[in-house]
């Protein structure tokens, strides 16, 4: 069954629904910022399908998050579905997650400490893309694995903050 959730208001609610019971332990929210016609968020949902199952029981919550306004539960549902991605998507189209977050890019992934709501990690997924349409054939950094990384051994996480390259996200008129 897919989820997927069109969001007007309702993220407070939305993250306190899907918080993991645990009295201690704390909890984050990987927010990524995606576009369906984006190649650079085509490139990255195996590996981002791939960093979800290897973190998610790790007391973080994954959420893919479409800011576009032509963004439909239609579309996000076909983009979920051709590349199997386990996660929750959103579609943003009031950009509500995206203003919060000041994403400016797809993908641009924004890790949050959900009862704190403090940005620990924003920016790229790793160092693939060095500008929109070039690629190494290597990636030499891996930014989100890292910052996962140090979440799960509950080390605080000294990763750089690294701006993200992709499709430019279009803000709505306010």
């Amino acid at each position: 069954m897919t989820r997927v959730l069109l969001i007007i208001c309702l993220l407070p609610l939305l993250i306190s629904a899907d918080v993991k019971d645990s009295e201690s332990a704390e909890h984050y929210s990987v927010y990524i910022f995606m576009a369906e016609s984006c190649r650079i968020c085509e490139y990255y949902s195996i590996q981002l399908r791939e960093l979800h199952e290897e973190y998610a029981d790790e007391g973080l919550d994954f959420y893919g998050v479409f800011p576009n306004r032509k963004s439909s539960l239609e579309t996000v549902t076909a983009y979920k579905e051709k590349y199997d991605l386990p996660f929750e998507m959103i579609v943003d189209r009031s950009q509500e997650i995206t203003e919060r977050y000041d994403a400016r890019v797809t993908p641009e992934v924004v890790v949050v400490e959900d009862e704190s709501q403090a940005v620990i990690y924003k920016g790229r997924i790793d160092d693939a893309y060095y500008r929109v349409g070039r690629r190494r054939q290597v990636s030499q950094t891996s930014e989100l694995r890292d910052v996962l990384e140090a979440l799960r051994s509950e080390q605080s996480s000294s990763i750089e903050w690294q701006e993200a390259i992709g499709c430019v996200i279009t803000r709505s008129k306010s």
